[in-house]
């Protein structure tokens, strides 16, 4: 064969091999678009959704529509948090690709002032809430409204869903990271909103001095987007709490579960009775309770007041059920600061800022799915919890104090003047004291053997010794379910708003909202919350430090790595086509 032949035979073989590499490669690629196939290899798996989640999608009787308001021109954040939408959804779809669909959408996207004004306040109208953002430019900055949010429809109701959390109208990196994590949570919460006809029913109770509806509106709003939330107070009427059919036996509850927020006056006989049976009777109880009275209103004028204990009556219920609050402050290096006007300086005084040690902050320790991946809980004057010996009752501790705090028995002397003196945080701590304790088991009343057989045999009183399977959270302080108040301008901040720092910074909103789900059995919602997601962010001045460093990289490795590979295949062909033909035989 001359050497034209073979060089014309072996190219003729080469592109055959070539034509039917392509054609396995496009066959292989036919077969796999019809199958689904999704691997997470991140190490906390963050593309995958929770069981609960892919049982509530699965379940999907009727079409779920998502239509998402974030896209368009936006920072790099809010990119990111896009990005992130469109990945759990696109994981929902994947687990229910008939019932899930979905679309983005710019509201900001018509050239007409008018018709972006008309949008974006159909939107308000529907529940969703803007940010201002500032958008860098040649020129300067320009502000651009974004709606962070998207709306939910599923049959004939809609339900609004912020996807980025913050009352501030400028978000950061920190915020929008914390939205990422959340994402799951916030869609599938607006899910079972939704799809569910009849909810739980919560009630807050009234007529002892427990907090306002403005001191607890934000937790009431984030409550009733999943529980019907309503007020409620006893007055010592037997049927405040509960009703009595003809037919049955005991009494039927009129709530699944009642929050104590804060009381600081005592309750009657009647109340405490028709309390007691309504855990009898398998009602869930919160109770944010205040054991010692700090009276501010001395502390504001004197700079000291003397905190004594408050007598609420309720102490014998608790202690019925296995828990004690005790007569004291708990003093923590772990704490929130405060401000306070020191000497003058020149002809004004000096504000300046010292950490309060009658505010605890404490950071969960624990893996129970009720603290588990929330922020630190600001305390504000909180008592220990102990816990009693009693049949069937499981205790489990869910908050403490950190290694530096002790606690001060009653009456303790509270001044501001501490902050300039060390309290001996070294020599007389001692770790870890119990802030919050749950109960889980079957109670007992606190009036057992202690009702007259008259009134036990009475069918309308239908007086019920021990109680089903239920649970209550004790917590020592009735602060920390209480959002800010600004009274002059009749409003209110979210919970866990810190004045200082001008932002969301504590956990007690999640802490209240993962309380009341695991109360009421909603561990589906609590698996979600309770997830944790790494979010790795880049090193900010390092990346303005390193930006030309890494941009030329970028540019011109691929330009590199490119040539280097054309130059190995150029010297490849010309030692094939070098090499001397095969002689015959």
């Amino acid at each position: 064969m001359s050497p034209k032949s073979a060089l014309r035979s072996k190219r003729l073989t080469d592109l055959t091999e070539l034509l039917i590499g392509i054609g396995i490669v496009g066959l292989v690629l036919f077969i796999a678009s019809f199958a689904r196939v999704r691997v997470d290899l991140t190490s906390e798996q963050r593309y995958t959704l929770t069981p609960a989640t892919k049982e509530l999608v699965a379940g999907l009787e009727d079409v779920m529509y998502v239509k998402v308001y974030l896209t368009g021109e936006l920072p790099a954040d809010l990119k990111q948090l896009e990005r992130a939408t469109r990945d759990v959804l696109d994981e929902m779809r994947a687990a229910n690709p008939d019932r899930i669909h979905y679309s983005f959408v710019d509201p900001s996207a018509s050239p007409d002032d008018k018709t972006r004004r008309e949008v974006y306040d159909q939107l308000q109208g529907q529940g969703l809430t803007y940010s201002s953002i500032r958008i860098k430019e040649k020129g300067g900055f320009s502000e651009k409204i974004v709606f962070p949010g998207a709306l939910v429809t599923y049959r004939d109701k809609t339900v609004a869903v912020q996807l980025l959390k913050t009352q501030l109208r400028t978000p950061d990196a920190d915020i929008v990271a914390r939205s990422i994590t959340n994402l799951e949570y916030e869609l599938a919460s607006a899910f079972r909103q939704a799809t569910t006809r009849q909810r739980p029913r919560i009630a807050f109770l009234e007529g002892h001095g427990e907090l306002s509806e403005l001191e607890t509106a934000d937790i009431s709003n984030a409550l009733s987007a999943l529980y019907d939330v309503s007020r409620v107070r006893i007055d010592g009427r037997i049927d405040a709490l509960s009703s009595k059919n003809e037919v049955m036996r005991y009494r039927t509850n009129n709530y699944e579960a009642l929050i104590v927020a804060k009381p600081d006056s005592v309750f009657s006989d009647r109340d405490r009775y028709v309390l007691d049976q309504f855990v009898m009777n398998g009602g869930r109880i919160l109770w944010c309770i205040d054991a010692m009275d700090p009276r501010l209103d001395s502390l504001r004028k004197n700079q000291f007041s003397m905190a004594t204990p408050r007598e609420l009556g309720i102490e014998e219920l608790l202690f019925a059920y296995g828990a004690r609050i005790n007569k004291d402050l708990v003093l923590d290096r772990s704490c929130a600061p405060i401000e306070i006007f020191t000497q003058p300086y020149g002809n004004q005084r000096k504000l300046e800022r010292f950490p309060w040690y009658f505010e605890p902050v404490a950071v969960p320790q624990s893996a129970h799915p009720v603290v588990a991946n929330i922020d630190p809980v600001h305390f504000r004057f909180a008592s220990t919890v102990d816990t009693i010996g009693a049949d069937s009752i499981r205790k489990t501790i869910l908050l403490t104090s950190s290694p530096l705090s002790f606690a001060q028995r009653n009456p303790v002397r509270v001044s501001l003047g501490i902050v300039e003196v060390d309290p001996g945080f070294a020599k007389r701590s001692t770790p870890y004291l119990p802030l919050a304790v749950l109960l889980e088991g079957s109670f007992r009343s606190a009036y057992y053997d202690r009702l007259p057989t008259a009134l036990i045999s009475d069918p309308n009183v239908a007086y019920r010794e021990r109680s089903p399977r239920t649970a209550q959270l004790v917590i020592g302080d009735g602060d920390v379910i209480g959002n800010r108040v600004d009274p002059a301008k009749g409003m209110y901040y979210m919970l866990g708003f810190d004045r200082y720092a001008n932002a969301k910074i504590y956990g007690n909103r999640e802490l209240i909202m993962n309380a009341i789900n695991y109360l009421l059995d909603d561990r589906s919602l609590i698996s979600i919350r309770s997830r944790a997601i790494t979010l790795r962010q880049l090193d900010a001045p390092r990346v303005e430090r390193e930006r030309r460093t890494w941009q030329a990289i970028n540019l011109g490795a691929p330009l590199l790595l490119t040539l280097l590979l054309g130059l190995a295949y150029h010297q490849h062909r010309r030692r094939a086509n070098a090499a001397p033909p095969a002689r015959r035989a």
